[in-house]
């Protein structure tokens, strides 16, 4: 069974089970923030332009460590989906060589 081959890869290597619902969380959460973070610098920068007035430098800030970290969000979120299908991957690969590798034949001296 696949799902087998797996729990065995990651208890035999000390691997934590990943949550594929979490890691679509963290891409749509992500997105979503540095979607916002940057719309929000280009409303901003059209509002300074257009009145003339100073840059207001605390809102620059906090737009552009919203971009930033969402952005690594979204990214954490691609990572863990990648690591659960390397996963995967891997353990099919251990299971086709469990199943063809023949144990070698003892003779004795």
């Amino acid at each position: 069974m696949p799902g087998d081959s797996l729990e065995r890869l990651q208890r035999d290597l000390g691997l934590k089970r990943l949550s594929h619902g979490w890691a679509k969380v963290e891409i749509l959460v992500g997105l979503i923030g540095a979607t916002v973070g940057l719309f929000g610098g280009i409303r901003l920068a059209v509002q300074e332009i257009g009145t003339g007035s100073e840059p207001v430098w605390t809102a620059w800030l906090s737009l552009g460590a919203l971009v930033v970290l969402g952005t690594y969000l979204a990214l954490a979120g691609h990572r863990s989906h990648l690591y659960q299908s390397n996963n995967q991957l891997t353990a099919y690969l251990a299971e086709l060589v469990r199943q063809h590798h023949s144990p070698p034949s003892r003779t004795t001296l």
